[in-house]
């Protein structure tokens, strides 16, 4: 008995009192190994557009008023030819524009060759004064510088921004970086432009109509070669039909053939760049499956510049941080809950997390949903895991000792049963009932082993199915005995309590005798025995606790009470046909059940081994 007690205290010790922290310790070591693995990431990538696309539904954003993108599609190729242009159309462009007086004209193209025509387009640049080149690479890292014949005849009016931006392994752009050492990205250096020709104009009449307040630009030192920035959609790009909140975008060739007016160009931050498809493609949150138009990258990097809404994305240490109390804390809160309340709670904690994290999106900050949704699931997986081996070990141990009804039970309430990681002993207040099978020692002689067993296992089911019906527990099956139960393992101590315990065994033992009619009926067909049986019932004072030796123990109850239950049985082989029960209750039970139950006084009986007539009563 020591042993397994010492075995069942170092399980408990162990394990059982520090379930939810060894599974909070668990589900915390896979969260932060996958986090720092990037394992999360593919899943963060789906929520980045999700909250894109979910807020484009609840709280759309407007593209900044100020950007206006001058495309070479579809439209402006077959008015002009198959692309790439002579560079001569782009000083018919900077021609056009200069009367509108943009603030700043940005081209998207790369201009990495010497033309003829170089020289005419460096004459518009000057003039304009207001234009930002790209910079591309040749794909190995290494830039393409312009031809000499632009960057020298054009020296010092005009200004450079590269074109990099990183690509996620799912084709989908989402970070930029705003410089390549002390090099500006393209957006940058527009928003620089920008900002030059303000200050230009401030005092104007022109600039007390419109937006022309300079814009504070990032630093090279905070946003370092290797400093992603993580782009802000405002929105998808889509005709002006569809949405006020649209970019404002114009075809090549009508801002070429007037069809856009100076004032729709006046002051506004232009960027030239190919729309056409395949060209340049580009995907975004709301352009997952068909892609739009590089060009419009630069666009958002400048109106998260002109509105300071860049994405501000939790630190790896804060996120670690987080979903290291986030296991702790969800497996402390389920761990008290059974199946059906951790289901709603874990769904309860993904809602709040989802509705925390679009809130805080909406703020411009990207708090993380993969990987702490993850969290809180696996700290469910986990805690019903360890459970499930705890459960196993334990019930392993109490089969040894008690009857699986009496094991399971104990299980259930093994926070009230199990102290300092011991089964302790406790006395309490119980209604036991004794049942025995009338004959049995000469049905046994009659009947081969392989009819018999399974004979009486048939009877024990339906008893054991009336007895667990009515709240009793099953404590062990002696020969062919049941003795169960009612009020145990757990102590009652109210006596409503008490009297309900000892109502629910006169039931059970009522409906134990009328399923015992259909059951001899069965067994008559078969040609197998039928059964009679007695049941005593007695409430008192029991012990519960285990009893045995190091190489067996068992759980069970024992005291005085049970001994009576027990000689209360064998007295029923006195009632008589008259009586309607064979079944027979002490007084302590009698005085219980008397306003629910009528009884008939048997008188005084002297059971077996007690030396004073104890008040005997049957059920009429």
């Amino acid at each position: 008995m020591n042993r397994i007690r010492l075995r069942v205290s170092r399980f408990w010790q162990r394990h059982g009192a520090n379930t939810a922290l060894w599974s909070g310790l668990m589900t915390a070591t896979v969260g932060l190994g996958l986090l720092y693995t990037q394992a999360w990431e593919p899943l963060e990538r789906l929520t980045y557009n999700a909250l894109f696309q979910t807020r484009e539904r609840l709280h759309p954003l407007a593209w900044d008023e100020r950007i206006v993108v001058i495309a070479i599609d579809e439209t402006s190729l077959d008015h002009y030819g198959q692309f790439p242009w002579s560079r001569s159309r782009y000083q018919e462009l900077l021609d056009v524009l200069l009367a509108a007086q943009p603030a700043a004209v940005g081209f998207d193209l790369i201009f990495a060759e010497s033309t003829e025509a170089d020289a005419n387009f460096a004459e518009s640049i000057t003039l304009s004064g207001n234009v930002v080149l790209a910079i591309g690479d040749d794909g190995t890292g290494k830039a393409l510088e312009l031809p000499a014949s632009l960057s020298e005849t054009a020296s010092g009016a005009f200004l450079l921004g590269h074109v990099k931006h990183n690509v996620d392994s799912d084709g989908m752009s989402r970070q930029v970086w705003l410089y390549e050492g002390d090099f500006p990205a393209f957006g940058v250096s527009l928003l620089e432009m920008y900002n030059i020709s303000l200050s230009q104009t401030l005092g104007s009449a022109i600039a007390d109509s419109v937006k022309i307040a300079p814009v504070s630009l990032p630093s090279a030192q905070n946003h370092g070669p290797q400093q992603l920035t993580w782009l802000n959609w405002p929105g998808p790009i889509q005709p002006a039909s569809d949405t006020p909140n649209r970019l404002v975008v114009f075809s090549f060739s009508d801002v070429l053939e007037g069809r856009a007016t100076p004032d729709q160009l006046q002051n506004k931050i232009v960027i030239v760049g190919i729309t056409a498809a395949a060209v340049d493609p580009l995907r975004t949150p709301f352009h997952t499956i068909i892609p739009t138009a590089g060009v419009y990258l630069h666009a958002a990097v400048v109106d998260n510049l002109l509105q300071d809404r860049f994405l501000q994305r939790w630190s790896m240490a804060t996120t670690g941080m987080v979903l290291l109390l986030l296991a702790m804390a969800t497996s402390f809160m389920l761990k008290p809950l059974d199946l059906k309340g951790r289901i709603i709670l874990l769904g309860g904690l993904v809602l709040t997390w989802c509705a925390v994290a679009y809130g805080s999106f909406t703020r411009q900050i990207w708090v993380p949903i993969a990987a702490p949704v993850g969290i809180c699931v696996l700290s469910g997986l986990s805690l019903q895991f360890i459970e499930q081996r705890e459960r196993k070990f334990l019930m392993n141990l109490l089969s040894l000792s008690t009857s699986p009804e009496m094991a399971d039970l104990m299980w259930r309430h093994k926070g009230e049963l199990l102290s300092k990681g011991q089964i302790q002993p406790q006395e309490l207040t119980a209604t036991v009932l004794f049942t025995d099978i009338r004959g049995f020692t000469g049905i046994t002689e009659i009947l081969p082993s392989q009819t018999l067993l399974p004979w009486l296992n048939r009877y024990f089911e339906v008893m054991t199915d009336c007895i667990m019906a009515h709240g009793g527990v099953v404590d062990k099956y002696i020969g062919d005995a049941i003795m169960a139960v009612f009020g145990a393992p757990l102590p009652h101590t109210e006596i409503e309590e008490i009297q309900q315990d000892a109502l629910a065994a006169i039931s059970a033992s009522l409906v134990m005798h009328q399923v015992l009619e259909p059951l001899n009926q069965e067994f008559v067909a078969e040609g197998l025995p039928t059964i009679r049986f007695g049941i005593g019932i007695h409430t008192g004072k029991v012990i519960a606790g285990t009893v045995g030796s190091r190489r067996h123990i068992s759980y069970s109850l024992f005291g005085d009470t049970v001994n009576v239950a027990a000689r209360l049985q064998d007295m029923t082989k006195l009632l008589t046909a008259n009586d309607p029960y064979p079944i027979l209750i002490s007084e302590a039970t009698y005085d219980l059940i008397a306003q629910s139950y009528q009884g008939k006084a048997m008188g005084e009986l002297k059971l077996r081994g007690r030396k004073t007539p104890m008040p005997v009563y049957c059920l009429d």
